[in-house]
Formats: structure tokens, sequence, C-alpha cells
């Protein structure tokens, strides 16, 4: 089974209201007239165990056509939508109708942060550094300051979720795999 467990930089989070929607249909409502730009974005394949950095959403579309799961901290409003908003509401049901693992919530945590210091104390600490070392092993390769800096935080946001989804298998819970949003 391919699972792939993603995060997207995007302009979505400039918008104030994110953190109070529960549903894809809210998020879909509130930016129904905002339009998103897609910067980078990180994917963790669980058959390769390999990261891989996207700058171009359609090559990021077509990737994850080709999982069988869905991992996300926040996917549902937010990397979704902003897929959604790019590529078409009919070319994204394909996506929509892949089990969803969204970590958002999990927990009562609704930041991925708070969710690492709750869930993963062993770890909490290489947060920050995780971060930092991932955008010094690639700021000479893209040349763009901006474009490096959203590729590293998509990397950290990836990977701890990855650790986090971990946790969420082993407790046994279903309540945040979603189908057919």
């Amino acid at each position: 089974m391919k699972r792939v467990c993603f995060d997207i930089g995007s302009n979505y989070f400039y918008n104030g209201l994110y953190g109070f929607m529960n549903e894809p249909s809210q998020a879909r409502c509130y930016f129904e007239d905002k339009t998103f730009k897609f910067y980078a974005a990180t994917a963790f394949d669980s058959s390769s165990r390999r990261f891989r950095d996207f700058t171009d959403y359609k090559k990021l579309f077509a990737y994850l056509l080709k999982a069988d799961e869905m991992i996300t901290f926040n996917g549902r409003t937010c990397d979704f939508i902003v897929l959604e908003r790019l590529v078409g509401t009919e070319a994204m049901r394909s996506l929509w109708k892949k089990p969803h693992h969204d970590l958002r919530g999990w927990g009562g945590e609704f930041k991925l942060a708070s969710a690492v210091s709750e869930f993963l104390p062993n770890i909490k600490a290489s947060f920050d550094t995780v971060q930092s070392n991932r955008l010094d092993q690639i700021r000479k390769s893209y040349g763009n300051e901006f474009i490096a800096e959203h590729l590293a935080n998509t990397y950290r946001d990836t990977k701890f979720t990855w650790v986090l989804f971990q946790k969420y298998l082993a407790s046994g819970s279903s309540e945040h795999t979603f189908h057919n949003d």
C-alpha cells in the first residue's frame, strides 16, 4: 500500500479564519472568491520511504493520484482545498475518494507544533532544527530563498505529520480517517 503524507506551502495561511474551519465545505465557502498561490510542497512516500519536493502543483497532483491513502495535518480544510482551487473540483474528486487521515484535532490538538509536543515529547526539541537543517541542505539547489524556505517548512511538517501518523495508527483510533468529502 502506498501512503503519501504531504504538506503544501501556499498563501492560504495569510487568510485569517483558516483555524476555525472544521469541514471542507466551510473552507470552500469562505475561500470561494479567493485565489491561491502554490509555492511548494513536500511528500513522503511510505512505500519508497523517500521525501520528494515539488514546486509545480500539477506534478504534485499527478503524484498524489498514484497514492492509495493520504496523510495530512489540516489537509481537509487547507491542502486539499488549495489543490481543488488549482486543479478544479472535478479533477479533485479522485483524491477526495481516497482514504484520508487528517490528524488536525486528533487528541484535541489543532496545531502541528502542539500535537508534536503532546504526542511526541521525545522529538519535540528537534521541530525547529529539522526545518533549519533542511533549509541549509537545499538553499543552493533552489536559488530562490523564498521557495527554499517553503520547502524546508513543508519538509518539517511532512516529517512530523508522518511520525504523528504512526502514533495515530498505534492508538487504534479512526476518528480522523475520512472518505468522500
